[in-house]
C-alpha cells in the first residue's frame, strides 16, 4: 500500500497512475522523455511525477512533470525525511548541477560540505557547473511543501 501525497490518498494516486499507464500503452500519451524538469539533465531514465491527482486528470505541467529517476525517487520524494539534503540538492541544481553529477566523488564532497553549511546556518557556496537560466525561487519545485502534514492535508491539493 502506498502513501498519501499532497492530500491525495494512495487510491486516488494509483487510479491516476493506472490511467497514465493506459494512455501510454494506447499512445495517447508519450512515454516520459527528458530533460528532467528538476535538474535539467537531458539524459537518463525518466519517469512521470504527479503533483495533482484531481479529476478531471491533467496530463501536462503543472500537474505532471518529467523527472529523471534519481530526482524523482531519491530527492523529491525524500525531501520530507531529508530536508537538509533537499536544500543542498537545490543549491546543486541552481549551480547547473545534474543529479547524475552526484556519482562524482568531488561533487559528493561538495554536497556534504553544503549540507554542513546549511545545518550551521551558513549560506552554501558551490562552484558553478553549467549555466542556470531559471529564476531562482520561482521554479515549480521551489514551491513544494516540506511540511509532513501536507502529505495528508486536503488543503495541500493544487485544485480543491
Amino acid at each position: 500500500m502506498g502513501n498519501f501525497y499532497n492530500g491525495y490518498s494512495w487510491t486516488e494516486r494509483y487510479n491516476k497512475y493506472r490511467e497514465l499507464e493506459r494512455k501510454i500503452a494506447s499512445r495517447e500519451q508519450r512515454p516520459p522523455q527528458g530533460p528532467c524538469a528538476l535538474c535539467g539533465d537531458p539524459e537518463g531514465d525518466f519517469e512521470y511525477h504527479d503533483e495533482d491527482y484531481s479529476l478531471p486528470y491533467l496530463w501536462t505541467e503543472p500537474a505532471l512533470y518529467v523527472l529523471c529517476r534519481h530526482c524523482h525517487r531519491h530527492k523529491l520524494h525524500q525531501r520530507f525525511s531529508r530536508p537538509v539534503l533537499w536544500q543542498a540538492f537545490l543549491a546543486h541544481v541552481r549551480r547547473g548541477g545534474y543529479a547524475s553529477d552526484l556519482k562524482d566523488p568531488t561533487v559528493k564532497k561538495e554536497i556534504a560540505a553544503c549540507c554542513k553549511a546549511i545545518k550551521e546556518g551558513r549560506k552554501p557556496n558551490l562552484p558553478m557547473r553549467r549555466p542556470y537560466t531559471r529564476m531562482i525561487g520561482e521554479e515549480w519545485f521551489a514551491r513544494l511543501h516540506l511540511d509532513r502534514g501536507s502529505l495528508t492535508d486536503p488543503g495541500a491539493r493544487p485544485r480543491p
